[in-house]
Order: structure tokens, then sequence, then C-alpha cells
């Protein structure tokens, strides 16, 4: 992932690209942030702002967690605060054992306003930090950096610091060191100003230590990004403005891939529901008619709770009867069945079987094949035949007749 780098400051921005996090640019580009060439890649952005904006301070609270150090150091804060807490940004930095808690302030217009100019441009931040802790950090020693317009960004630990201008930077470390209960040891001291002046000998002066100086890198970013390290400094995006996720990012390339995958998924899915209801309703359809079939052929039977099971159990009663006697169902169907094949125009509706009986609901084509086939019955040795009853209807001839055996 590809990281972009802007410091925004008096004289405009500055920005530059680099492959890897905290590696040296190898072009830093200054300008209006309009100027800013726009670029599809999936980037990871890191937007630096001007420390005399942002107040770098201390509280000691008795509480821990996230939330309650979001809820509670605010309030523990307020003294040092000359605004209403209630229209700044509070971001939360690390806390001590002894429940020191550091924090970033910055007033909520001034964060906003920085957001307003970053969205112009299409460019969401995922982490905006005081260019002062943005400052390397060498053995413990305090960093100063000279800004071009006279401002000096001051760090002295690793979420502590403070920027002003030149004239008052002897008063500020003074007053800072007073406050942090610490002196520097030495400072490390690199001017991007682009002219001499008494920096370092403010610093000699004020605490009689020694001043490294070092080369400004041709803009001030370029020491910003050399030492950025993200474990060590405060994020102003939290809370309220934090940053949103970052599951669309790249989404140029991956959002229509990914909207199509979530249309076949759901196409998927409905084909699977329409074709389980419809095996549900097939499934349905063959219990009913199984369920026809057995009452068509055991009337007698008045609850139906298994039909496939229940006429399992008749067959094998049936099977057995046979085997028992001359009078068995297999035996008298037999004989039936040489009748029937020779008798056309006949066609059986129902059929039931009950104490060596069956009964027959036939559709014939007229009185005359009803004669046919009851003489022909009345032929067969060791069987009976009654017609119980016979009717017209739909220009055929409906009847209900029983064989049984003599």
């Amino acid at each position: 992932m590809q990281h972009l780098y802007i410091h925004l400051h008096e004289q405009g921005a500055s920005w530059a690209y680099c492959a890897e996090a905290g590696c040296l640019p190898e072009q830093v580009a200054s300008g209006e942030l309009s100027q800013l060439p726009h670029r599809d890649d999936d980037l990871n952005v890191v937007v630096f702002v001007p420390g005399v904006d942002v107040l770098l301070a201390a509280a000691t609270v008795p509480v821990k967690g996230v939330q309650k150090l979001a809820q509670a150091v605010p309030y523990a804060l307020e003294e040092q605060l000359i605004d209403d807490v209630e229209s700044m940004q509070v971001a939360i930095g690390k806390q001590d054992n002894e429940g020191k808690v550091t924090a970033a302030v910055v007033s909520e217009k001034r964060l906003q306003g920085w957001l307003q100019q970053l969205q112009e441009v299409d460019i969401e931040a995922d982490v905006i930090v005081p260019d002062t802790l943005a400052l390397p950090r060498i053995n413990g020693d305090w960093s100063a950096l000279k800004m071009p317009g006279d401002i000096v960004c001051v760090r002295s630990g690793e979420q502590t610091g403070f920027a002003c201008d030149a004239d008052n930077l002897a008063v500020m470390a003074a007053s800072h060191a007073a406050d942090a209960e610490v002196e520097p040891h030495a400072v490390q001291f690199t001017n991007c100003g682009g002219e001499e002046d008494n920096v370092a000998e403010q610093f000699r002066n004020t605490f009689s230590v020694p001043v490294n100086t070092q080369v400004c890198q041709g803009d001030a970013l370029a020491t910003l990004i050399a030492g950025f390290t993200l474990n060590e400094i405060i994020n102003l995006r939290q809370g309220a403005y934090a940053r949103s996720t970052r599951w669309l990012k790249g989404r140029q390339r991956w959002l229509s891939t990914a909207v199509l995958l979530v249309i076949l998924v759901v196409m998927q899915f409905g084909l699977n529901i329409y074709q389980l209801q419809k095996l549900k309703s097939v499934q349905a359809d063959y219990k009913n008619k199984i369920e026809q079939v057995f009452r068509q052929t055991f009337p007698d039977v008045k609850r139906v709770s298994d039909p496939q099971k229940q006429m399992a159990i008749k067959l094998k009663s049936l099977r057995g009867s046979a085997a028992s006697g001359a009078d068995g169902y297999l035996e008298l169907m037999a004989k039936i069945s040489q009748v029937l094949v020779k008798i056309p125009a006949v066609e059986i509706r129902s059929m039931s079987y009950k104490n060596s009986k069956v009964d027959l609901e036939l559709e014939l084509a007229d009185l005359q094949v009803l004669e046919n086939l009851k003489e022909s019955m009345l032929k067969v040795a060791g069987i009976q035949i009654d017609v119980k009853s016979s009717s017209q209807r739909k220009g055929k001839l409906l009847s209900l007749i029983q064989v049984r055996a003599q």
C-alpha cells in the first residue's frame, strides 16, 4: 500500500508519496492542496497539521479504558484551556502506571476546517497528527524544527511538546520544562526556515546543553516523515471524528465486482428458496395422492395418519389371506381379471376388498356390456356376482358390482 503524507501549514501545503511507511520521499511538492495529483491507488493518508493550533497537555485521572478516559480527560484538562471544553476535540494519548494521560487538544472548528480542505480534493485522512509529534526523537533528546514563517516546533517527549514563534522560544521552552518537570540533556535542531537565526543559541542559553544542528532535507515534510512513528503519536481522528471504515478504499476497482457478487449470492439464495418450496409442494401433492388411493382402496379405514405404512400393513394382511384359503384376495382377483380382460369398453373406477368380497365401481359403454360381463362372471367356477346399482351419466353406464367367492 502506498502512503501519502501531507503537511498543512501557513504557506499552503506540502505532499509526498512513499511506497512504504517512513521512507524518505523521492520528491516533496508544495503549493495549494488543489494542485495535488489525483491517484486511484489504495492510499494510507497521513496529514500533519500546525502544532501551534494543537495543545499537548497531560492530566492525572483515576480511571482506565478508552471510553472512560474519553469522558474524564476533557474535564480534567478544563483549567488548562482558554475556550469552553465542549467546543474542543480532545484526542486521548497514552496513560502511564500512575494514571497520567497525555492528550492533544484542538478546537473543533479548526479540525473541521482541515477536514473540509481535504474533502474538497477528495482525500480522507487516516491519521491527523500535530507536526510537533512527528519530529524525530534521538536518544530521548528534545527535537526542534524551524518552519518557514518563523514557527518553531519542539518535541520534548514521546507525546509532549509545544510550538511557538522563534522570538518567544526561550520563554516557552523554560515554561514547558518547568511544567513537565524535565529538562533536555541535548537538543537536535533542524532549520528549514530558510535563514540563519538564534534558535540554537536560545536553547543553549536557556538549558546550557549542547545543540546539534541538522541539515534540512529540502522541505520540513521530509523531516516529519523521517520522524513519524505511528505508535508514538496522538491521532486527532478520534470519537466523532474517527476515520470511517476502510472497506470501500479502492472502490473504483472492487465495488462493481462486490456488488455483482452480492447480486449473484442473493439470486442463488432466492433460487434455492424457490426450489425448496417447489419440492415441498410436489411432496405434499404426492402425499395427497397416496392418501386418496389408500382411501379408495380401503374405504372402511376412517383415520389415515401414514398412508404408505398403513397400505403396506393392509397389503401384507391381504397376502396372508390369499395364502390361507380359496377365498383369498389374490385368487379371487385372478378369477375376476380373466373375465375383465376379455370384455371391451370396461373401465374400473374404484375397487375395494373386504371379507372375501370385491366391490367394483365400473364405467361401461352400455347395458349390453354389463350383461355380457355378468354372464361371463357366472361361467367362472367358484365366484358369484351381484349387481348392486346402475345409472346413466354423460352417455356412460356406471355400475357397482360385488364379486364374492362361493
